[in-house]
């Protein structure tokens, strides 16, 4: 790890009075303290400036990005933003102490979100966190204090969503080091093994087929009864959207789960990628469902920022709770919970995660700025994307888009501008076929990068404008065919900083060809590297952000 590049450990702070670490921490730069207090996945890599999203912590000039399904290297709004926030607490913490002014800081944030997602009058919780995996094991704890134990977490959609949910969704740790710096085992158990299990419902089946939505209801209610009837109660992720922008069990196959097993079903909405709406985000809150979600997916604040929003109902209960569930406090710090729940923020270490609230205060910019675009203008931009982005895959002839079962993305009834896909994966072929699994990772870094010094041809000047583009998409997703072979299917993915930076074109059809502009450049660009392997005979290049 560089340096500069090191996750910086704010922990220690048990006592009530912050050492001077903690005021020291305060004064680093700003792009180290973007990566501070989170765990590996946004260290940075070698001399590259980039960490394993292929994201930078300072503004990324040039570059196209359909990354947010991933994550987004920061804006430079979203940069000045979260600069201005960090010397207003300098200033504060001088004339008031730091852990006032961080706590003061915080609330405000709260406030600031409840108003950005029309939750005011919900009564809602939030919770913070640095990822929403982290988030996920902040809702596995507080569930099982609630419900009881033994839990199990059914998770739905899970060969759509992170990868530490599959250790998460067992109270296992997802990584070697903590948000809190804290070295750890990845995947030995947080709590006791046998307070927690999971269970997982792809939207796969064995044979690579994907499942229909009928049959994933069927399949998420049949575990259901299957833990309860083992006499365990049950943590049900239910997905919101998956990696592909997919959602499931429907609606209906919750609303008759919580008719079943009143009081035995916690249901939890991965909702991290954030592509719904207000109104939906309120109406599962109203339903007693806990809410994950971040700043650093569809709203392109950098990553990593995670938040649980916990409906009034079960608020009022954790409020009066006075003790700390078991395993919390690994993943949660006093200024994460909010101030209502006394006794529980007591119960946790005083570990200010100035990072963590940096990254959010940029989030917040971000929505901010798409909030106060026109709801027309948005809704209209995101259809026509819909309509013509899987015809420019297919016209490339390079690029198969790959389409959602019936029954996994909204339609038109939900009425907003996620009526419409935002999400748009695709398979890559050669002449030989679909292309494997290492051969799609090789094509996701280098369009990342200026391949010029690499092409083995005399290429034109078009070719090597393309070659020097860069261009940052939606990281590679695993898939098994239905033939047996495996692929990875490749994302661009339509961010709020896509339709905030189209705006001055003028208009929705404008802004939709300045948009479809930049994928045909993405398009262009993997055509050329396709180009550029055919003389290796199969074999990939050699490119990766450590070099």
């Amino acid at each position: 790890m560089a340096p500069g590049s090191a996750l910086l450990n704010f922990s220690g702070l048990a006592e009530d009075r912050p050492s001077a670490d903690c005021y020291a921490a305060l004064f680093a730069p700003l792009d180290q303290l973007l990566c501070a207090g989170g765990d590996e996945r946004i260290a940075l890599i070698g001399k590259t400036g980039l960490n394993a999203y292929g994201c930078k912590p300072a503004p990324r000039r040039d570059v196209i990005a359909f990354s947010s399904s991933t994550a987004s290297s920061i804006s430079e709004r979203a940069y000045v933003h979260a600069r201005d926030a960090q010397l207003r607490l300098v200033e504060e913490a001088a004339a008031r102490g730091i852990l006032e002014s961080f706590d003061s800081h915080i609330e405000q944030l709260r406030g600031s979100l409840r108003s950005i997602l029309g939750l005011e009058w919900t009564g809602a919780e939030i919770l913070f966190s640095p990822s929403g995996t982290d988030s996920q094991l902040q809702a596995l704890f507080l569930t099982g204090m609630l419900l009881g134990t033994p839990l199990t977490t059914i998770v739905v959609g899970s060969d759509q969503t992170g990868s530490g949910t599959a250790y998460t969704a067992g109270a296992r740790h997802f990584a070697t080091r903590t948000a809190r710096g804290k070295q750890v085992l990845k995947g030995s158990h947080v709590v006791a093994e046998d307070a927690f299990a999971s269970l997982e419902i792809p939207f796969a089946g064995t044979d690579g087929a994907f499942r229909t939505a009928d049959e994933m209801d069927r399949l998420v209610i049949d575990a259901v009864a299957q833990e309860i009837g083992k006499g365990r109660k049950v943590l049900l992720q239910a997905m919101h959207a998956s990696k592909f922008g997919w959602r499931a069990p429907s609606d209906a196959c919750l609303d008759q789960i919580a008719a079943n097993w009143p009081g035995s079903v916690q249901v939890v909405v991965d909702a991290c990628q954030m592509r719904l709406s207000p109104e939906r985000i309120a109406g599962f809150l109203e339903r007693g469902y806990l809410v994950l979600f971040t700043g650093s997916k569809f709203f392109c604040g950098p990553p990593l920022s995670g938040g649980l929003l916990v409906p009034s109902t079960l608020s009022h209960r954790l409020a009066i709770a006075d003790e700390v569930p078991a395993g919390l406090a690994e993943y949660a710090n006093r200024c994460d919970l909010p101030l209502a729940w006394t006794a529980l923020r007591n119960g946790l270490p005083l570990d200010p995660n100035f990072g963590q609230w940096l990254r959010w205060e940029a989030a917040l910019a971000e929505m901010r700025a798409y909030r106060a675009l026109p709801p027309s203008y948005r809704k209209d931009v995101l259809a026509a994307l819909a309509y013509s982005l899987p015809r420019a895959f297919r016209a490339s002839g390079r690029l198969e888009p790959l389409a959602a079962p019936p029954g996994f993305v909204c339609d038109a009834t939900c009425g907003d501008e996620f009526s419409a896909p935002t999400i748009f994966p695709f398979l890559l072929r050669d002449e030989t076929g679909v292309l494997d699994c290492d051969a799609v990772a090789d094509i996701h870094r280098a369009l990342n990068r200026d391949i010029g010094n690499e092409l083995s041809f005399a290429a034109t000047p078009h070719e090597c404008a393309l070659a020097a583009k860069t261009c940052h998409i939606g990281q590679p997703v695993k898939l098994k065919l239905p033939n047996g072979r495996s692929t990875s299917a490749l994302r661009i993915a339509i961010g709020s900083r896509t339709l905030f930076e189209a705006w001055p074109a003028g208009g929705s059809e404008n802004a939709a060809t300045r948009i479809l502009a930049d994928v045909a450049t993405v398009i262009g660009k993997i055509n050329l590297i396709l180009k550029n392997r055919q003389p290796l005979a199969g074999r990939t290049l050699e490119i990766s952000y450590g070099q």
